[in-house]
């Protein structure tokens, strides 16, 4: 085919056992189901195409889906996209190639205020709840449970304690003794992490990739305030913020949307760095100005209250324009949102 009658366009294969980024081309007239498949990014004239071999399996696989008339589902997933390409298929291709928008890139695709939030770190995970953004364990859910929630028309939030070290995760063996501080007051099973080693951030970048590949569209990093515990590292408020903005920087390299939790001492320091919020008792505590740089940019805010309630929680959160929902401390599937 005619490489200037057809226009390339990215499109995201999405299975539970992985991902891949093929180029595919313009239907031709005549193909039962829409000549048009539409994507979400373009490669432009002039751009280098991919090599005849790479265009061919492409262009044969996108022929086959339109003949079945399929421009939507799994297979068919490019809401978000990772930031770069497959190194394999980028050698095919030649060169730099249009990526699509990721959640990162893309405001259509990033958590927005006036969204409802479903957060839940323990127990099965319930995929019922009419939220629009869901946060979920990053170890805990599997690809195929992040595809439900894209289906369904989902944001999908991976969190992940980036502060401290807990045993029973599949990576524990990965941390040196010599970064292991001492435990949390209110998870005595856990311990602060020297945010500062070298071995700590590279396990936290591996635990970003986990995320990008398992096709989560963000990130919520947790247990951020060693500074201000007795965590027994001396870890400095500039220590954490650098921490924290080394979290943020390497979640947006990969295509992942970074949300701040906890740390809301440096919300000024560290709004521009993050794209949305998620408190934890900020209304009862009454701290939820802390939240105010967020506020004040237009970044979603969400709060969950452990005890109250919503009769007299919800209309305080509706003045602060935060979307606050109450939860079990275990913060299990059981949820109740304001309306």
């Amino acid at each position: 085919m005619a490489r200037q009658a057809q226009k390339l366009v990215r499109l995201r294969y999405e299975s539970t056992s992985g991902r891949a980024l093929l180029d595919q081309v313009r239907a031709p007239s005549g193909t039962k189901g829409p000549r048009t498949i539409t994507r979400v990014a373009t490669v432009t004239k002039g751009e280098q195409a991919p090599q005849p071999r790479a265009a061919l399996v492409a262009a044969l696989g996108l022929l086959w889906l339109a003949s079945c008339g399929v421009t939507q589902g799994a297979l068919l997933h490019a809401r978000d996209a990772s930031p770069e390409p497959d190194a394999g298929a980028a050698a095919d291709a030649g060169g730099a190639q249009a990526m699509p928008p990721t959640a990162a890139s893309d405001p259509d695709l990033r958590v927005r205020p006036g969204m409802r939030l479903h957060y839940q770190i323990s127990g099965a995970l319930d995929l019922t709840p009419a939220a629009d953004v869901y946060v979920t364990d990053l170890f805990d859910t599997r690809p195929e449970q992040v595809s439900a929630l894209h289906m369904s028309g989902r944001l999908a939030m991976a969190y992940y304690s980036a502060g401290s070290f807990e045993p029973w995760r599949a990576d524990a063996a990965d941390f040196p003794s010599s970064a292991l501080g001492g435990t949390l007051a209110d998870y005595p099973d856990e311990r602060w992490l020297d945010i500062r080693s070298p071995s700590v951030r590279a396990i936290m970048r591996v635990r970003l990739m986990r995320a990008r590949d398992k096709g989560f569209d963000g990130v919520l990093a947790g247990s951020l305030g060693a500074y201000r515990a007795d965590s027994g590292l001396a870890l400095s408020e500039a220590d954490q913020l650098d921490f924290d903005q080394f979290l943020a920087r390497e979640a947006r390299a990969l295509g992942l949307t970074p949300g701040l939790s906890g740390d809301f001492a440096l919300a000024a320091q560290l709004v521009a760095a993050h794209d949305w919020a998620v408190a934890f008792g900020c209304l009862a505590a009454d701290e939820c100005e802390r939240l105010r740089p967020f506020l004040d940019r237009d970044k979603a805010v969400f709060d969950l209250e452990t005890s109250g309630e919503l009769s007299e929680l919800c209309p305080r959160a509706r003045a602060l324009g935060i979307m606050a929902a109450r939860k079990n401390p275990s913060y299990d599937a059981w949820s109740k949102a304001c309306p």
